[in-house]
This record gives structure tokens, sequence and C-alpha cells, in this order.
């Protein structure tokens, strides 16, 4: 078994072990003084074909009041403050945009029609290109296209997130640490909760330093956050004060670790891990470490990169695709290459992709599993994880002579399975060989399957002065607003995606 296999095991048994032994439970709502306000909304969607049109641009002409269409093609714009002659545009790539006045705005669907041209009639070629060669002159070009630099981008993320707890077994095989036994490990599984739902939405600014590679930092200063997420039932806090009397007792030359037959993995007890533990009164309620959301934040923004030879494989392996080029359209201005692809063989995905004439950039890309395709897939010693569902989008503006990033939005689905045996283990620190002090053995027999999506838009950018990224300080808490249920006016006037119908009705459990 390689590196990565044990890599990817021991991820997946901490993950699976702390989902039971690190509980908490908190819910927040905020009531905000909003004022009255002027919405239009409405679907944008396809003359022919009536398809939602995702992820499109809306904007008031002469402004920069702008929002971006959702997954199912939904979008409101607030024009509170504009005058009813002002003209609103709607664009999408591949289409012909159209321009409506606000005082002749009626609520509803909004069609564009596809504005494709044939190559052949507009240009004449020595040699008609080839699609293949135009894919692979976006990865040769890529730096020159996409240069790392500083920037201050305003963004908006949202992250979404669904778990089914299909099934789950617990048997306690042995226990020497207090407290922690039979009666109440049969207590854990009766208070699991079956469904795990969470909705995330953070608007505020990102700072870049510019640096490539994993020493690349960011910090972000909130504008404002906003979550959803189940409540724990009254017995989960039970839970977490037994195993918070457990930690607590650790000495300091004492430390825990997870071990599943000769795999193991020592639990890393900084600030900020679910097992260490404070006072509760000695952290700001309602609040989340910047420093981890960061983290969190630019570890997704490598998918802008187009490094992972994974997640772009058509990309970098064009020997496993069929490329063809559809056709020609006018993305601001610039000319741009049309071309789908299909796998030719062990390939993944199918797609569509926009492609700069001139600089071969990559402009906007649309892809998903193709029929039949799964991600990682394995199963070995009683695990087993499937990559079943996985989709992509990206768009790229270009400014001056380069491409930004203007949005990209991610979605996944998985199973995973667990059948064996996980100790937690206290054990204290010796010159030759640490001794274990306290063992929890449990067989955990547990099927989950869950689905997650994320969707990052720059909603608005500034010069970065020099200096700026160091002398800036990213505060070391921020505020998080923990609702219920979504609103329309908890982001009333702020530039966001509209959240789709399925988000505004969710509401939280009651506690059972």
């Amino acid at each position: 078994m390689d590196v990565k296999s044990n890599e990817n095991m021991n991820r997946i048994l901490i993950t699976f072990f702390l989902s039971f032994l690190c509980v908490a439970a908190w819910a927040q709502s905020e009531s905000d003084t909003i004022k009255e306000r002027k919405v239009i909304s409405g679907n944008l969607i396809d003359a022919k074909t009536s398809e939602p049109l995702t992820y499109a641009t809306i904007l008031i002409v002469g402004s920069t009041n702008g929002v971006v269409s959702n997954e199912k093609g939904y979008f409101e714009i607030d024009i509170t403050g504009f005058p009813e002659t002002d003209t609103i545009r709607f664009q999408y790539i591949g289409y012909k945009p159209q321009q409506i006045c606000i005082s002749d705005y009626v609520n509803s669907d909004v069609e564009l029609s596809e504005e494709i041209y044939n190559l052949s009639e507009t240009v004449v070629y020595g040699t008609p290109p080839k699609a293949k060669d135009i894919v692979k002159k976006i990865i040769e070009n890529k730096e020159r296209n996409y240069p790392v630099r500083e920037y201050a981008n305003q963004v908006f993320v949202r992250e979404r997130y669904n778990s089914d707890l299909n099934k789950v077994d617990l048997n306690c095989k042995k226990s020497s640490i207090e407290g922690l036994d039979e009666n109440f490990i049969g207590i854990i599984q009766k208070s699991v909760p079956k469904e795990s739902v969470s909705y995330t939405d953070f608007l505020g600014w990102v700072y870049s330093n510019g640096e490539e590679g994993d020493s690349a930092k960011i910090k972000i200063d909130p504008i404002r956050m906003i979550s959803l997420k189940e409540k724990d039932i009254a017995e989960l806090e039970r839970i977490e004060e037994v195993f918070e009397k457990v930690i607590k007792e650790t000495k300091d030359d004492e430390y825990w670790k997870v071990k599943t037959g000769i795999l193991s993995q020592k639990i890393d007890m900084d600030e900020g891990d679910t097992t260490n533990v404070k006072k509760k009164d000695s952290v700001p309620e309602n609040t989340r470490l910047s420093k981890y959301y960061s983290g969190s934040l630019y570890y997704r923004m490598k998918y802008a990169n187009l490094d992972n030879k994974d997640q772009w494989e058509f990309l970098h392996k064009t020997g496993k695709y069929k490329y063809t080029i559809a056709g020609g359209t006018s993305v601001n201005g610039e000319e741009v290459y049309i071309i789908d692809f299909e796998p030719s063989g062990s390939g993944m995905f199918t797609g569509k992709m926009f492609v700069s004439r001139n600089t071969y950039a990559l402009i906007r890309a649309d892809y998903q599993y193709a029929a039949g395709k799964n991600g990682r897939d394995f199963h070995m010693f009683g695990i087993g994880y499937t990559e079943s569902q996985f989709a992509g989008s990206i768009y790229f503006e270009k400014v001056d002579s380069v491409y930004a990033l203007k949005y990209f939005t991610t979605k996944s689905a998985s199973e995973v399975s667990f059948d064996r045996s996980v100790s937690l283990l206290k054990k204290r620190k010796r010159w030759l060989f640490d001794k274990k002090v306290n063992e929890i053995k449990i067989g955990i027999d547990m099927y989950v399957s869950s689905e997650m999506s994320y969707e990052y838009l720059v909603t608005n950018k500034r010069d970065f002065e020099p200096n700026e990224f160091d002398d800036f300080e990213q505060k070391e808490r921020m505020k998080v607003i923990y609702v219920d249920q979504f609103d329309d006016n908890l982001w009333a006037g702020y530039p966001v995606i509209a959240p789709t119908k399925k988000m505004k009705e969710y509401k939280k459990h009651g506690e059972f």
C-alpha cells in the first residue's frame, strides 16, 4: 500500500472517529434592521430549449451593481435608488446579450438566444485548426495568461453540505476510560443525527501576496458570514461534556491517538481542533477562527489554478478525449472557440469550453463526469470510498492583457463505508516506547452518502497598494450569524448569488 493510500485512510479514520467523539451544538438568529428596498427577480433561460442559464451576469448598465444567476438560472438584483430609466443587461457566454429598461421589466423569465457562428464562414485558414491542438495550448500558455500576482478581491462564497447516515452500528469491545462504556456508546449511536445539513455564506475581502505554491498566503477581512446548521439534540450536549472531561485530564506528557489495525494517527491538540478543550466562556460566542476559514478558502481556490490533473484531466491528458469545434462566438469583444469534449476511452468528463482564439486562454468551462464514470474508488480493509459525482464550472475575465478569475463552482457526491474496529488511546511519552495509559475500542459499521457544492464569486476588486498585505492584520476571530432558515432580507443590499428555492424552504428541525 502506498503512502497516499495510507494518508487517505488515516484521514477517513480520523474523520469518522471524531465525528462521533466531537460534537457541539449552537444556534443563533439575528434580526437586522432592513431598509425598504426594491428588487427585481426572474429566471434566465435558453430561448430555444428553456434550459436555465446558470451563473449568467445581470447588471445595471453604467454601474458596478451586478449579480450572477444561481445554479437554477434564478437571479435577484437590488435596484434600490436607481431610476426607472436605467437599463438592466443580461449576458451569458455564447448568447446574444439583452437589455431591458427597469420600467419595462416584469418579474418573469428572460430568454436569451444563442450566438454561435460557423468559423469556416468568417475566417480563412491555411490549415483548419484541430480542436485537440487548441486545447493543448491552454496549458502551454497558462503562466502567461494567468500570472500569479497580488490582489485584493471582494468575494462571495457559498458552501452547501448534506450528509445522510444510512447505516450506523457501534459496538464497544473494551474500555478502560471512566465514563466511556457500552451504555455510553449506545447513547452515541442513538444520538448521532441521521441527516446533517449545512449552508454557509461568506462575503468579505480576500488579500493575496502573490506567492506560489504552499508558501502562498491569503488574508481575509470579513463583511458578513451567515450559517444554517442543524441543531444537535439535547443528548449530544451530555456526550460533549463527557469527552471534555476525559480530554481535560490529559497531562503535559500525554497525548491521544486514533488507531485501526496497523494504522494510527496522533490527534493534533492545537487550538481549533475539536478535541482541544477550552473554557466555554473564554471563546466569544458565535465566532469562528479566521485562520482556519482563510486556510480552507486558500485550499479551495487552488481549483482555479488548473493544475489538478484529476479535476482538469481534459486539459492535461488530451489523449483520453475527443474534441469538436462547435463554432465560434464573442466574449467581451474577444473572439473565442467553442469546443465540446467527451471521453475517448478512459477519459472521465464531458462538457464544453470557450477558448480565446488569440491567446488560447480558457475563458469558461462547464463539465461533469460522463455517464457511467466515477472518480476515486477504493475498497480495502473494510473501508470504501467512491466519488460518484463531480461537476465544475469556471469563468475568467480579461483584465488588460491577462485573465482573472470571476467565479467558479464545484459540486460533488460521495459514498463512504466503514466496517472495522477503531481505538482511541491515551499514551504517555517515555524515552524508548510510549506507555498506553487508557484505551477504548469500538467496532464501527457505517455507511454515509454526502453531497457538497461550493460557489466562489468575485464581486469587486481594487488596486493593491505596496506592502498592504504585510501591513494588514487579520482578526483572530470573525462573527458568524447563525439562523434557523434563510430569508430574503439576510443579504439585502449585498452582491451575492441568489439562494435556491430549496435553500429558502429548508428549515432546521426542532430538538427532539
